[in-house]
């Protein structure tokens, strides 16, 4: 790629090639699950070479567009790419094995760099002050919105894993935003009711976690007036690795329909909801916004 910068190109930290026992490669990418498919096809019904280069290039072109779209946005901070430099080299499948955790988990969870430069723009905009992230994991996200936050800017994290929890912790305390993160151990939704109870009300609200607690966490935020005046919820994963507009044949993810129809099924509960409106951004896996309907129309 020739781009003409004023700075160099980022430098990541080496990995491990992409070996998650949860996540599938190319998950938010469907168009390359089947191009994959089509070209080991191919291979083995001896296809013209012409075909074959031209379904490479095809492949070449979707990974060309996802770096540049990496490679033109801002550099995350020496702690995020530690933080996922050190989530990347973990053995997850080590821990869940020894049963430090109870769900599988991998690499592949991570929020990533351009999404999570993203969410911190957004915090950034809306002058948030208060932000409810439901599902930590190593904590890019819930670091990337710290990082914008003012010094008395707080993010509160949920996370149902205590190991998860500690793990995250020690990452996130090697910046200096760390202190603007409070991590609440346990089941989500009983920390969302407390803090209803309690009458706290966020700015932001970043829903990335089990999807089978989507609706109960969003009606929790809704009907309980969590979400401070203008304020905005973002639903991670709404696309669901194409499963939210591609039949069970087309997504090639078989054993998922289930998972997709909780998440089909949320996305249609927001539009349906007279009290919302909510826009689809198509970036990495979708993320759905989410705001009152008399805070999304401009007065006239």
């Amino acid at each position: 790629m020739n781009l003409l910068l004023k700075k160099p190109l980022k430098s990541k930290m080496t990995t491990k090639p992409y070996d998650d026992p949860v996540i599938p490669q190319y998950w938010d990418q469907p168009i390359l699950r089947h191009l994959t498919k089509l070209q080991d096809m191919s291979n083995v019904q001896g296809v013209s070479n012409d075909i074959q280069t031209q379904i490479q290039i095809c492949i070449d072109c979707i990974k060309a567009r996802e770096d540049y779209c990496d490679d033109i946005t801002s550099l995350s901070s020496t702690a995020i790419e530690n933080l996922v430099y050190q989530t990347n080299q973990q053995n997850w499948q080590q821990v869940y094995d020894r049963g430090d955790i109870q769900w599988k988990v991998g690499p592949g969870m991570l929020t990533g760099e351009l999404e999570g430069n993203f969410l911190k723009t957004l915090v950034s905009m809306s002058n948030a002050k208060r932000v409810l992230e439901v599902g930590l994991f190593t904590g890019n996200s819930a670091l990337a919105m710290a990082e914008a936050l003012p010094v008395d800017g707080k993010v509160v994290a949920l996370e149902i894993s205590e190991y998860i929890g500690k793990f995250a912790r020690k990452l996130m305390d090697e910046s200096p935003h760390g202190k603007k993160i409070d991590i609440q151990i346990g089941p989500a939704k009983d920390n969302m009711e407390k803090l209803a109870q309690e009458g706290h009300q966020f700015d932001i609200v970043f829903i990335d976690a089990n999807k089978e607690g989507y609706m109960d966490y969003y009606k929790i935020i809704m009907d309980n007036n969590m979400l401070s005046p203008r304020g905005t919820i973002l639903i991670d994963n709404a696309l669901h690795g194409g499963m939210a507009y591609l039949s069970p044949e087309n997504a090639l993810l078989p054993g998922m329909e289930a998972v997709n129809m909780v998440i089909t099924k949320f996305n249609e509960y927001v539009y349906n909801d007279d009290r919302v409106s909510q826009v689809m951004i198509p970036i990495r896996d979708g993320v759905l916004a989410i705001r009152r309907k008399d805070e999304f129309e401009g007065e006239m």
